[in-house]
């Protein structure tokens, strides 16, 4: 699927993007918008009428829609805003991929402005951007100050000017179209909620796997090296007095036994993680495609059970590490000698 967008400014594209970006920027006119991508997994739009007197005369309505999204790292956006008119103009159902672009004020949604369908590959652009709720209290709080000081410096009545304008601000409000974007709690969504929070735990321990596989090969690297300058001490040991250093010797041996079936373990245990990694990967994956699988939780428990395998391993190389430790004196001199 081609993750497309266009600039709702200037309609350029902004270009194609992977992933779970959170902005994107329009080269073309400067302009940098917030983005929240994902699935559509419910949709709901309820009409309103705000004034209707008679068919001769105009009448005011209204629309409401939610839209809750589930991005890639299988978090929640509920997207609540309004818009002016009778009909339902937003191209988007239940199980398409969407994107909804916004200013931003800060890190925070200011105005909405676009709906992009990428199942369909519809653009919809709002007819004017839909301040949120912050701006437009901001806004609003602005004007009734300025009201409030210039009823007090023309010696107006204060009081009446103060319920004038909180009438106002209300019928204001009630007109106005808002836009929300917010992120609701998982553990209220029930199943789904709790799908997504054990999807997230998942998640975490991707993490932590590609932080540990960064540390094994790191770990591999310099163990080579160490077994090196054992190998090149034994054998200027050796080739000096090897009756004087027998004891010397053998330590380094034993050392570089242990060393490398550190690094053998470490390659299996690399080997494993990046196979849980991938299974991971799959099961996100899959569980973004379709909501719910009937075997979702024996594959998550798959992967639970892989990981307390590799914990076995771990430890394992815990007690070579103690081991080593025997053999400190050998290694310090073996550096010092071979720098020597």
């Amino acid at each position: 699927m081609n993750l497309s967008l266009s600039c709702p400014s200037c309609a350029r594209s902004i270009g194609d993007f992977k992933g779970n970006p959170t902005q994107v920027f329009c080269s073309a006119c400067n302009h940098r918008y917030g983005v929240v991508y994902g699935k559509l997994s419910r949709r709901s739009s309820i009409h309103e009428t705000l004034l209707f007197l008679t068919a001769k005369l105009p009448r005011l309505d209204k629309r409401h829609y939610t839209l809750q999204i589930t991005t890639p790292d299988r978090s929640l956006k509920l997207l609540q805003f309004s818009l002016s008119g009778r009909e339902d103009e937003v191209p988007a159902h239940r199980g398409d991929v969407v994107s909804v672009l916004y200013t931003m004020q800060g890190y925070v949604m200011k105005k909405l402005v676009a709906i992009t369908n990428h199942t369909t590959g519809k653009h919809y652009i709002l007819p004017t951007p839909i301040p949120s709720p912050t701006y437009l209290t901001a806004n609003l709080s602005v004007i009734t100050i300025g009201l409030l000081t210039c009823a007090f410096v023309s010696g107006g009545g204060v009081f009446a000017t103060l319920i004038c304008s909180g009438l106002g601000v209300l019928a204001y409000l009630k007109l106005s179209n808002i836009a929300h974007l917010f992120s609701p709690p998982l553990e209220t969504i029930g199943r789904e909620g709790n799908r997504l929070i054990a999807d997230q735990r998942l998640l975490a321990q991707k993490l932590k796997i590609e932080r540990r596989i960064e540390e094994l090969s790191h770990e591999g690297k310099t163990n080579q090296v160490l077994i090196r300058q054992l190998e090149d001490l034994k054998a200027k040991m050796a080739h000096l007095d090897a009756q004087l250093y027998a004891a010397r010797i053998y330590r380094a041996a034993s050392a570089i036994k242990i060393l490398k079936q550190q690094i053998a373990n470490n390659q299996r245990l690399i080997r494993e993680y990046r196979r849980t990694q991938r299974m991971i990967e799959i099961e996100v994956e899959t569980s973004w495609i379709a909501d719910q699988l009937p075997d979702t939780d024996r594959f998550t428990r798959t992967i639970v059970q892989k990981l307390e395998e590799l914990k076995t391993i771990e430890e394992q190389n815990q007690f070579l590490k103690l081991q080593l430790n025997a053999y400190e004196e050998v290694s310090a001199e073996g550096m010092q000698i071979y720098r020597l």
